[in-house]
This record gives structure tokens, C-alpha cells and sequence, in this order.
């Protein structure tokens, strides 16, 4: 399965930036979030326009370098019509060899998933 593609977008200290539109989301083939690397300032937002909550499952990485992946998938309930959420994910439990991070989605799930990264310092 090729996973959707969700770019990254770089936030720059003190200026100001527009909520990323996101990639889509699409139940068949998930996402994957290329060049992941460090997590501890990669912010993931979905969005689930379906009328009823559903949820996301950010994947367990490959070890190395995800040594704590024994910890299993991370399943996300997202709310419903408009619901959003925002999550920060670690390195360590699931970033894949290739350094991305791969995201599942439940059926019928419909929305979009972005990441920004924070800047340093911030």
C-alpha cells in the first residue's frame, strides 16, 4: 500500500503562519509523514469531518531507531463533524527506519491530517 504523503510545514520564530490545508485523508491508504527525524517538535493535527467520532492510529516505529515501539500503536479517538486534534508523538516508540511516521485510519473516516514543526528555541 503507498501511504498518502503529508508535508511537513517549517514554522519560523516570530512570524506568523496559516493552519496548513493538510493532505487528505484516504481510509485505504493511510498517511506517512516523510522526514519525521525528531519528533519533540513535530505537532500533528486531524481533522475528522465525518458525522461521527473516529479514529487514527499513528503506527509503531521500527526498531532501531523506535527502541520503545514494543509499546505498541497509539489509537487516537478523534470527535465528530468538525473535531480536531493535535498530537505530539515520540521518537522513540514510533518513528520508522526511514525516518517518517505512518498513520492509519478507520473506515468511512473523512478529514484532513497535517504537521508543522515547531522552531528551535520555541
Amino acid at each position: 500500500m503507498a501511504r498518502d504523503a503529508v508535508t511537513i510545514t517549517e514554522l519560523t520564530s516570530g512570524t506568523a503562519a496559516t493552519n496548513p490545508a493538510g493532505t487528505a485523508i484516504n481510509t485505504t491508504n493511510g498517511a506517512v509523514i516523510n522526514g519525521a527525524k525528531d519528533t519533540s517538535r513535530l505537532l500533528i493535527r486531524i481533522t475528522n469531518t465525518n458525522g461521527t467520532q473516529r479514529v487514527a492510529t499513528i503506527k509503531a516505529g521500527d526498531n532501531p531507531p523506535a527502541v520503545r515501539k514494543g509499546l505498541g500503536d497509539l489509537a487516537i479517538t478523534v470527535p465528530a463533524t468538525t473535531g480536531d486534534v493535535l498530537v505530539v508523538v515520540e521518537s522513540a516508540r514510533f518513528l520508522q527506519d526511514d525516518g517518517s511516521i505512518q498513520v492509519d485510519f478507520a473506515a468511512s473516516m473523512a478529514g484532513v491530517i497535517s504537521a508543522v514543526r515547531l522552531p528551535k528555541g520555541a
